[in-house]
């Protein structure tokens, strides 16, 4: 990847988890405390030192705020390289995979998902 870095600035418990190998990598921390950002530099670590194809790739996180900012800095760092990775976050990408996968379940793939307030109006 010419040169770029994916471990400046990572504290050693950072370092680890993006560079844990192959396989799936939970991260677990508490507000603030840098998980977008490992997240982030492990997908360009994956894909930029290991070879990994994006499209082998699912990286989830719990707000969109934190799905957005991981797909602008994994652009950021790979550019077209990052084309392919699914990033989001737990709902959409669940939702995501029922859609695709609707033929093969007892659902069709325009469903719809109601939150709280969609159910206490319906009610």
């Amino acid at each position: 990847m010419g040169g770029v870095d994916f471990l400046n600035g990572l504290n050693p418990q950072q370092k680890k988890a993006v560079t844990a190998g192959l396989g799936p990598v939970l991260v677990l921390a508490g507000p603030g405390s840098g998980k977008t950002r490992v997240l982030t530099q492990r997908v360009a670590y994956l894909i930029g030192t290991l070879g990994v194809r994006p499209y082998q790739i699912l990286a989830v996180t719990f707000t969109n705020k934190a799905a957005r900012e991981m797909e602008n800095r994994v652009i950021e760092l790979l550019g077209e390289r990052a084309r392919g990775v699914s990033l989001g976050t737990f709902h959409a990408t669940c939702a995501r995979i029922l859609r695709r996968e609707a033929e093969h379940l007892p659902i069709t793939s325009n469903f719809v998902i109601f939150d709280d307030d969609d159910q206490m109006i319906l009610s």
